[in-house]
């Protein structure tokens, strides 16, 4: 079909080069958990060329085309909309839309509706790669000055929402198997597929000095797919061998400070109790309450209002009396849950308690048609195109592995995944024919 960015006249199409520009710069910036201020400016720049852009008959005639997922994120942005206005926290809902699901819907649809080659969905996945390589290497720094006047034994190192370091770990999980599935699936050439291993390296190696589990745990498991998908057995041998060595090296060493959470990894309790879940059972109990209050219509879009669902409902005088599991993680010392400081960890259980169970059955048949779609691709359309695949629909399982134990419903991650989503929708498009697409 004809592309959205085909050039005009002999000449590059600068309206549609500059939104994907913009597109590329809100990708590189994702990782980091500062420059809010800049996220937001690409975000209305875009919000401005789409005037001009839905006037074009190729956008439109590709809005017009009868890919499912379009029609599920429609339908999921009419729910978030209906059920924040109809909030008891509408005020709140509301500006939690404009600020967050209005970037979801831009980064998504962009891949939908302005990529339409290999070589533009590339380009999308190397400025996600770029921006986590700047984050690492300044996180190295800030690690390295730390280490070079303390030593591990002394404890946790220092880390804040103010420093790169800051949130790390939750990036890795989502980033190094996309770069990991890069490397290996597409043409990439050696010197970039070398650049590409360093930077697993330096990131494999800051993921483990963060001290978080679950995200090793969505590295590997995100690996080990990804390798099985490929019939890679030689890989995947050399994946289990690095996994035993790195298993054996901790279970070598007799003090490991506050890196000694690792040994759990090995323990069947840690993925079945509330102390191995980290007092999890307790969180996910008291969300299940309160969603069991509003099922229908949920709290409307945002998280952060969970603090004040919990203390306008009573629950914080009720678990503080009767159960201090929630209590100590919802309230800690105080009388009541603070606005900001609690949420779900669990994406299922969070779009529940925002959107309502309605808007929990869309979000599920979403991704199944996401991975349904990318599966089908996989057997047919040109070799690059099943190649982005295959880092594509890697990438979007790390996502929701990474999910289960925390809820990025919105955020970087969530983002991410946003514009990924797209560029497969993008892709399926583009393989449409002319008549087929005009038809529609």
């Amino acid at each position: 079909m004809s592309g959205a960015a085909e050039t005009i006249a002999g000449k590059p199409d600068r309206l549609v080069q500059l939104a994907l520009g913009m597109w590329w710069g809100l990708l590189f910036i994702q990782p980091f958990e500062k420059f809010v201020a800049v996220k937001y400016l690409l975000m209305v720049g875009l919000i401005v060329l789409a005037i001009p852009l839905a006037l074009r008959a190729e956008i439109r005639q590709r809005l017009r085309s009868r890919n499912i997922l379009l029609g599920l994120g429609m339908a999921i942005v009419i729910w978030c909309m209906t059920v924040s206005a109809a909030s008891p926290y509408a005020a709140d809902s509301l500006h939690s839309l404009s600020r967050d699901l209005l970037l979801q819907a831009e980064l998504l649809l962009v891949g939908c509706l302005l990529v339409n080659s290999a070589s533009q969905a590339r380009t999308a996945l190397w400025m996600i790669m770029a921006g986590f390589a700047a984050v690492s290497v300044l996180s190295g720094f800030e690690v390295g000055s730390y280490l070079a006047g303390h030593a591990l034994s002394e404890g946790q190192i220092p880390r804040s929402h103010r420093s790169f370091w800051g949130g790390y770990a939750t990036m890795a999980s989502f980033c190094l198997p996309l770069i990991i599935a890069f490397a290996v699936s597409t043409a990439a050439d050696l010197r970039q597929r070398l650049l590409l291993g360093v930077l697993v390296v330096l990131g494999v190696v800051l993921t483990g000095l963060y001290g978080s589990r679950s995200p090793l745990l969505v590295v590997a498991i995100s690996v080990i797919v990804l390798f099985a998908l490929l019939r890679a057995w030689k890989a995947l041998a050399a994946v289990f061998l690095v996994m035993a060595l790195g298993a054996g090296w901790v279970a070598s060493q007799s003090n490991l400070g506050y890196l000694e959470k690792y040994r759990s990894l090995a323990q069947t309790d840690t993925y079945v109790t509330n102390q191995g879940l980290s007092l999890r059972l307790d969180v996910w109990s008291g969300v299940v309450e309160l969603i069991e209050a509003r099922p229908l219509l949920g709290y409307g879009y945002g998280w952060k209002k969970l603090a004040w669902a919990i203390n306008d409902g009573g629950y914080a005088e009720r678990w503080k009396a009767n159960d201090p599991g929630k209590a100590a993680y919802f309230l800690g010392e105080e009388e009541q849950a603070s606005y900001g400081k609690v949420n779900p960890h669990n994406y299922f259980l969070q779009v529940a308690f925002e959107i309502g169970i309605p808007g929990l059955l869309l979000v599920l048949a979403f991704w199944l048609a996401v991975f349904w779609q990318g599966l089908k691709g996989l057997v047919r359309g040109p070799v690059e195109y099943r190649r982005l695949r295959v880092v594509i629909l890697t990438t979007l399982l790390a996502y929701l592995l990474s999910n289960l134990a925390n809820g990025f419903w919105v955020g970087g991650l969530a983002n991410m995944a946003c514009a990924l989503v797209g560029i497969l929708v993008g892709l399926a498009i583009s393989e449409q024919p002319a008549p087929a697409v005009e038809k529609q």
